[in-house]
């Protein structure tokens, strides 16, 4: 039995074109800045350029974090799980028996305006991965591998918010 889960490619596609447009404008940006500032100095040019520069930098550090570190690559054969993350640029296997249990939860992107649902799957070492259907086909079926694979179910846990990351509620340190 081998099962691979691809990642879904909406969104992953649209967030590409929206990376790209804002390091097309960007790009256009700089190129009248450095046109411009040579004919005639002016000082609020010169900071509205560059608070304009800073704001398309961070959507694009934003939408290509984003893209990262939810774009995930999963086969199931019988022995275990290879999991590739996008954000760590690794394929991670973990056996079977590695695996602590799995959690349902769900994600929401924005303050209110959407959630998907997802399953964290808790590894013996204290490593988590978050696996979001939104990014990832048949997260049913990844479910049902894992109850016939007698990995133990550990409950739903609500979104946890961190300083900069997400706290899971079953991770190795606070059970």
């Amino acid at each position: 039995m081998k099962k691979i889960f691809y990642p879904k490619l909406l969104f992953p596609v649209i967030k590409l074109l929206f990376i790209l447009f804002f390091l097309s404008m960007l790009l256009f940006s700089v190129k009248n800045l450095i046109e411009n500032i040579s004919l005639k100095f002016d000082f609020w040019i010169l900071m509205g350029s560059f608070l304009l520069l800073s704001f398309i930098g961070l959507v694009i550090f934003h939408l290509t974090y984003f893209l990262s570190f939810y774009f995930k690559f999963l086969e199931i054969n019988e022995t275990g799980i290879f999991i590739f993350e996008l954000i760590k640029m690794k394929k991670s296997y973990f056996s079977f028996n590695d695996i602590k249990g799995y959690s349902k939860s769900e994600v929401y992107f924005g303050r209110n305006m959407w959630k998907s649902k997802s399953i964290v799957i808790y590894f013996n070492n204290g490593i988590q991965s978050e696996i979001v259907s939104v990014f990832v086909t048949n997260l049913t079926e990844l479910e049902k591998i894992l109850k016939n694979k007698k990995i133990k179910y550990l409950g739903f846990e609500g979104y946890q918010t961190g300083l900069f990351y997400r706290e899971y509620k079953y991770e190795k340190n606070k059970s």
